[in-house]
């Protein structure tokens, strides 16, 4: 007799969001933004706007680029250029500077992640456990 056709079970996915991933992220965005833009993220994303008013969104001559500064480049519109060079000089000659090091970092900060979850899988298990007490494990992990 031929076997009957079944339905396959439906996976659940896991849809709660892992502080430790996020942290890493951020650090990974970190390290791009710092090679490409001389600045750290979220100066990079903020400078200049309400939520962080006393970072300037214009680096003046320097090679700290803003997310707002990027934008309103000039020399996309009128052919300008920001201290003799444009943006895309700008941006290179970043990345010549800090290719390196934001190299080793973006190898070494998921290497360092995964080596830490290792270490510390029973506080974060009990973490987790206190999360789904508390009734927030499908929301947030560790």
């Amino acid at each position: 007799m031929a076997r009957r056709k079944t339905k396959a079970k439906r996976r659940r996915g896991n849809s709660a969001i892992s502080i430790t991933q996020v942290a890493e992220g951020l650090m990974i965005a970190n390290v791009g933004t710092q090679a490409m833009f001389n600045s750290n993220a979220w100066d990079f994303l903020t400078a200049g706007t309400t939520l962080n008013p006393n970072t300037k969104w214009t680096g003046q001559g320097s090679q700290v680029i803003s997310l707002k500064e990027l934008i309103a480049w000039p020399s996309s519109a009128t052919g300008g250029s920001f201290a003799g060079m444009s943006q895309g000089e700008v941006i290179m000659q970043n990345v010549k500077e800090n290719a390196l090091q934001a190299g080793i970092s973006a190898l070494l900060i998921p290497v360092g992640f995964k080596v830490g979850r290792r270490l510390l899988r029973r506080p974060i298990s009990m973490g987790n456990k206190l999360l789904k007490q508390a009734g927030l494990r499908s929301v947030v992990r560790l």
